[in-house]
């Protein structure tokens, strides 16, 4: 299993990963720089098949509705498979109405707290976590014995802080 951050580690915020294991592909969110204009950024070209579907791209998973994690989105064709959670859908759908921001995502799978799904080699389970924005997850990819462990945004003194503390003493089990 290989790991690119494409974006998302030298700023903050439009987060952007893809994760590739025997020439398939996933994509972990598809974020908006936070000092990006609305209208004037576009998805990273290094990433094959978002434009245009291709085989080895299986899909891309969004952890939360934030724009930093979501906002390039509605680029993407509307043939590639997305990933995310029931609560964050509808959420970015009634937003669409009322700002730019909102979105429109037609899920190809939900996501649910400790629940995973495979997507070709890939074995993704996600972890809800606290976070300011409602239905956010971190995700924990397994392919070919590697595991990565993304984060997305997490916080451990919000609302549901008990989602912090539960991830830190009930861990993703160990690879079996």
């Amino acid at each position: 299993m290989r790991v690119c951050i494409h974006r998302g580690a030298a700023e903050i915020g439009g987060n952007v990963v893809e994760v590739e294991h025997e020439r398939a592909r996933v994509v972990l969110d598809l974020g908006l720089p936070l000092a990006a204009a609305l209208d004037g950024e576009s998805l990273p070209r290094t990433i094959g098949g978002l434009l245009k579907p291709d085989n080895s791209l299986l899909g891309v998973v969004i952890t939360h509705g934030h724009p930093d994690h979501y906002g390039l989105i509605g680029q993407v064709d509307p043939e590639i498979p997305v990933y995310v959670g029931a609560a964050t859908a509808r959420i970015l759908a009634e937003a669409a109405f009322f700002t730019p921001m909102g979105a429109r995502i037609q899920p190809t799978g939900l996501l649910a707290d400790r629940t995973p799904f495979e997507l070709g080699p890939f074995k993704i389970t996600p972890f809800l976590v606290d976070h300011s924005a409602f239905d956010a997850y971190a995700l924990l990819v397994e392919a070919g014995g590697r595991r990565l462990f993304y984060s997305g945004d997490l916080r451990g003194h919000g609302r549901k802080h008990g989602l912090f503390e539960r991830l830190i003493t009930n861990p993703p089990p160990p690879p079996t």
